[in-house]
């Protein structure tokens, strides 16, 4: 079980009991929820029971973590990171780093990605990660850039909303 501790944030890997406290986080985000997910095929929609099983799909795949992100002051989830040990192409991934939007450009994205790689190296030794963003995500592009990622090449991947465009990029570890 990951657990981690930053100067203001709980990382931990996600639980069922989790599930309805993080899905605001994720819900809180609605221009990638319209590209990524659907309920029933609808794109966008997205609630409790889909968020479910979904999180109970990824448990039964070797490799695959959810976390949840917690500030420590008030216990409130804030965050919510999934990542991979090892993606199509043998590198880690991350797979959404994502922080609720109430609470994002005030450093706990940067601060869960600092304490989520001191962690990869230490207990994975990996020397490199990869993460996907998507390409009209001009956000995610800055805040992938601001962490030190570069861009190394494109994909397309078939989406609940459809078949989506992503930018692949990878990030040094040893830096």
């Amino acid at each position: 079980m990951i657990e981690l501790e930053s100067e203001r944030l709980l990382i931990r890997e996600m639980t069922a009991d989790d599930l309805e406290k993080v899905l605001p986080v994720y819900l809180s985000n609605p221009d990638f929820l319209q590209q990524m997910e659907g309920s029933e095929g609808e794109a966008g929609r997205y609630d409790l029971a889909r968020w479910q099983r979904d999180w109970h799909i990824a448990q039964m795949m070797p490799g695959r973590h959810t976390l949840a992100c917690y500030l420590k002051e008030t216990g409130e989830a804030v965050g919510y990171v999934e990542f991979l040990e090892e993606h199509d192409d043998g590198a880690p991934w991350i797979g959404v780093l994502t922080i609720h939007r109430a609470h994002q450009r005030q450093g706990l994205g940067t601060e869960a990605f600092r304490r989520l790689i001191e962690h990869f190296r230490e207990e994975y030794g990996w020397s490199l990660i990869h993460v996907g963003v998507l390409e009209q995500n001009e956000a995610g592009l800055g805040f992938a850039k601001h962490l030190g990622f570069q861009p190394i090449r494109r994909l397309a991947s078939r989406m609940s909303g459809g078949v989506q465009q992503f930018v692949v990029c990878e990030r040094s570890l040893n830096e």
